[in-house]
């Protein structure tokens, strides 16, 4: 997820990077519920979790899978907790 205008914008302090030793590491469920594609849409428009992500994506692209929920986990842990409980039931 880093390129040079993100890092640009972690220097101007408009983005910003996490960590390693932060980072709450996560193995998500392959299920479609749980999918990069379908909660990239609700969660592009929270600014807390795009500070760590560039604002444009390349046309047809996402973010990594791994990298999309380790950033999840780490800042809306709880949230991403329920999700996964109720994709498995």
């Amino acid at each position: 997820m880093c390129n040079k205008d993100f890092l640009g914008k972690v220097i101007s302090g408009e983005k910003e990077l996490l960590p390693m030793e932060s980072i709450s590491m996560v193995d998500v469920p392959n299920y479609d519920e749980l999918s990069v594609s379908n909660l990239w849409p609700h969660l592009k428009n929270d600014p807390n979790f795009m500070m760590h992500f560039p604002d444009e994506m390349p046309k047809g692209r996402l973010p990594a899978r791994d990298y999309f929920f380790n950033v999840m986990n780490t800042g809306m842990g709880d949230y991403l907790q329920k999700l996964i409980k109720h994709a498995t039931l």
